[in-house]
């Protein structure tokens, strides 16, 4: 016999008769008439040759066929239950590495309260968060990464499905002592300081903060680029430059470093946070679960 032309919904008969050691008993257990599940044992028996089962008076006595195999249908059945609740079931018992692909500052953001979140209602779920790159909005498609979180309007993105988190907008960041740095200071003061910034591409300075700026004609005395925002902090403190952060992470930084921030006497773009994943991922419970539990710890 070929696995094709085998019915595997049989052994769930055979599990339920083995439990149960009694038809009818199997069939309350399966939902089932009495008279479908004795059809499907008399099916079960051609197709494995063999009684199985043989009524002593009082319960169903499995043949040493049954004895043998029942561990391995055992395991079976099993594997397929969690390959179903993997795919639609419960989250908290999916058992998943979720990739999501970011900025360094995000994870910072959202990590403990992500982890606190997924050991009380998703035990077996985990995360690797890899670096946000350009390249990977290119190749959304690519299977290895489960979620793009990303400011909406920082690339284009076509075919992908989209929830906003949050919305932020960027400051800049400067040494508490730096006098350079002020409120009332103007634009032409403010491009000419020594500036670091963002940038997802080496010898490219490549990010969505200055691209209003670009549109203006109007550039930075940029003199280091990183795709790291996290280190800026460390950086400036120990140095007369000034950086471009979004304003929820300086208003985080300003308490771990002798730092200020002032709104910069240029326009910038507002940042819209969203969560990006393929069309194809809706059903999956871990990705739904995901998304949900990152709008709530963003909705603060």
């Amino acid at each position: 016999m070929q696995l094709r032309d085998f019915d595997v919904n049989l052994l769930v008969t055979m599990e339920a008769v083995w439990t149960t050691r009694n038809v009818s008993n199997a069939a309350r257990t399966l939902n089932l008439a009495q008279s479908t599940i004795s059809a499907a044992l008399n099916r079960l028996r051609q197709s494995l040759d063999d009684e199985l089962f043989t009524w002593s008076g009082t319960e169903m006595v499995p043949t040493p066929l049954v004895e043998q195999i029942m561990p391995d249908v055992t395991q079976l059945l099993n594997g397929v239950r969690t390959v179903l609740t993997k795919s639609r079931g419960q989250v908290d018992t999916v058992e998943r590495r979720l990739v999501v692909a970011t900025a360094d500052y995000v994870v910072a953001l959202i990590g403990g309260a992500l982890l606190n979140r997924a050991a009380a209602e998703a035990p077996q779920l985990s995360f690797d968060f890899v670096e946000m790159r350009p390249q990977f909005i290119n190749r959304a498609t690519r299977p290895d990464i489960d979620m793009f979180i990303f400011p909406a309007n920082a690339l284009r993105t076509t075919g992908m499905e989209r929830v906003p988190l949050y919305e932020d907008s960027y400051v800049c960041i400067g040494a508490e002592d730096n006098a350079a740095l002020h409120p009332d200071m103007s634009a032409d003061d403010f491009l000419a300081l020594r500036h670091i910034g963002y940038s997802a591409m080496p010898r490219v300075a490549f990010n969505h903060e200055m691209m209003l700026w670009d549109d203006l004609g109007k550039s930075t005395n940029l003199h280091l680029t990183m795709g790291n925002y996290l280190i800026f902090a460390r950086i400036v403190a120990a140095s007369d430059a000034v950086a471009i952060l979004p304003k929820r992470l300086a208003t985080t930084l300003t308490g771990e470093w002798k730092l200020k921030w002032i709104e910069p006497p240029l326009p910038t773009p507002a940042i819209e946070i969203c969560a990006m994943w393929r069309p194809d991922q809706g059903k999956d419970v871990a990705l739904a679960w995901l998304r949900d539990t990152l709008i709530d710890i963003t909705a603060g």
